[in-house]
Order: C-alpha cells, then structure tokens, then sequence
C-alpha cells in the first residue's frame, strides 16, 4: 500500500526539489499517457498507476488498484468498448506542484467524448475536463497514485478562468 505521510520540512529541504525537473517529469508523465490512450493500451495506461492507486471518473465511479483498473479500461478500450475508436487530443499541463519529496499533484486540461446514460458515446461532442493526478516517485518514475477526472462546466462569474466562459 502506497501512504503519503504529513511532514515538516525545511526551506532548504524544499529547495532540493528542483521545479524544472519535476516540470520536466510531469510532462513526461503526461506523454506517456497521451501514447497509452491513443494506442488504447490498457496494461500500458494502468502500469502508470501504483498498484493501490485510485481513479474517480467523471461520473463518479471509483476504481480502486491497478488490477480492476486495468479491467476497467480493458473494457472501454477493447474492441466493443465506447472508447475503442475514439481520438484523444494530448493533455495539456495547466499546474505542476510538488508538495513533498517525489510527491507531485499536476492538473492538466484534455478532452474526452461525450458519453450518454447508455454508455455510447456521441463521436461529435467532447467534454472539456480538468484531470488531477498525485504523483510518487518511485525508482525515479512518476506513477499516479489518485487520478480525478472532472468535466469542465461552462460559467460566467467574475472570477472564471478564460476559457471557461460559455461562448
């Protein structure tokens, strides 16, 4: 069982953690999981998991390890599954932030295609969405440890971000 454990740390200790590298390790990361998505690779997209990892889907379905993650998206990418010929565009990094040693949580902004109550997609719309993933270090990788999927909901408020105003 992977744990994050609460610690204090020093200013000198934190700046041991070069922010280049971990970017640099994020977007690694985020590349690898462009490739295993786009090839619908489901051993692939879970091997970048932790073996306790847990994954929230944007309709709230949790799936808790890398054994019944990989059934999971076994089935969305296999040959009957919604996903099986769809295009994903890369995600794009938004925030990188370390928040201990070999402990990073890095949202990135992606696109995913509409799923209906029947769990057919439509091939023509796309759900903007935010994906938040917790990183650990372990053997010099980064694997998601937790990884939340949320759609973006459209809003005009004065503190919206650009882009997330309805056109």
């Amino acid at each position: 069982m992977t744990t994050i454990a609460a610690a204090t740390t020093t200013p000198a200790l934190i700046a041991q953690t070069p922010a280049a590298n971990d970017a640099a390790g994020a977007k690694l990361f985020l590349g690898k999981w462009d490739e295993a998505w786009a090839k619908h690779d489901a051993v692939a997209i879970a091997a970048l998991h932790t073996d306790d990892a847990v994954t929230v889907n944007r309709f709230g379905t949790v799936v808790r390890g890398k054994a019944d993650l990989t059934n999971a998206l076994g089935f969305l990418h296999g040959p009957h599954g919604p996903f099986h010929n769809s295009v994903f565009p890369p995600l794009e990094l938004l925030v990188q932030r370390s928040i201990a040693p070999n402990v990073a949580v890095v949202q990135a902004k992606w696109q995913n295609p509409v799923m209906r109550p029947d769990g057919t997609i439509d091939p023509a719309s796309v759900n903007d969405m935010i994906v938040t993933f917790v990183l650990l270090k372990t053997a010099g990788l980064w694997l998601a440890s937790e990884v939340n999927l949320v759609n973006v909901e459209k809003m005009d408020l004065p503190f919206s971000n650009p882009g997330q105003r309805p056109k």
